[in-house]
């Protein structure tokens, strides 16, 4: 009643399951992590460590008790921030995987530009927060910027960072979130999966 839609979100299903493969023996740093789905994944999968970070502290108690219905204290630190600060904050650690999955930055055409440049700075921070060899997995959900848009602003963001990134792999939703031909729009969820170094 008083969160974002129902705190599950379904679209990213597979998605997880794939940060879950990479997840074995690594730190995961799981930004905008609302109620820890990616967070619940890598853990599952035996990670060593996940730091969940997300803005409302209404978000991260129910992010803290899934990570106690499912018995994995002690390898999750939860952490009520900014993400933005947290990225920019000396102390944060570097990350074998960090996962980028903000809200919608962009819900109308006229708020765009303001959302691709968010976009390139959240990811040119996530970048420098990932280890050599490292991968940040990273989404939009702004049905406004299209799928060229969101590569062109990820590829600016490496040059920003000047990391040196190569595409593993690229995402979207879920297949139970079909995407009708004649309505385009409906491909609302664009992700990649980088290689970083």
């Amino acid at each position: 009643m008083t969160g974002q839609k129902t705190g599950f979100f379904l679209d990213q299903r597979e998605n997880r399951d794939l940060v879950g493969k990479f997840a074995q023996d690594k730190s995961v740093l799981n930004c905008f992590c609302y109620t820890g789905g990616f967070s619940l994944y890598a853990l599952q999968a035996s990670a060593n460590n996940v730091d969940s970070v997300d803005i409302s502290q209404k978000a991260v108690d129910l992010m803290d008790e899934n990570i106690q219905l499912n018995n994995f204290q002690g390898k999750h630190r939860s952490i009520c921030a900014n993400v933005m600060s947290y990225l920019q904050s000396e102390d944060s650690s570097l990350y074998d995987i960090v996962i980028v999955d903000p809200p919608a930055f962009a819900k109308s055409l006229h708020k765009r530009h303001n959302a691709v440049q968010a976009y390139k700075r959240l990811n040119s921070l996530a970048m420098k927060k990932v280890k050599n060899g490292g991968y940040l997995f990273t989404f939009s959900c702004s049905q406004v910027v299209g799928t060229q848009l969101f590569y062109d602003t990820i590829v600016a963001a490496g040059i920003e960072a000047g990391k040196n990134v190569r595409v593993v792999k690229s995402l979207s939703q879920g297949p139970d979130h079909p995407i009708n031909l004649f309505h385009p729009e409906g491909h609302y969820l664009k992700g990649l999966l980088l290689y970083i170094e």
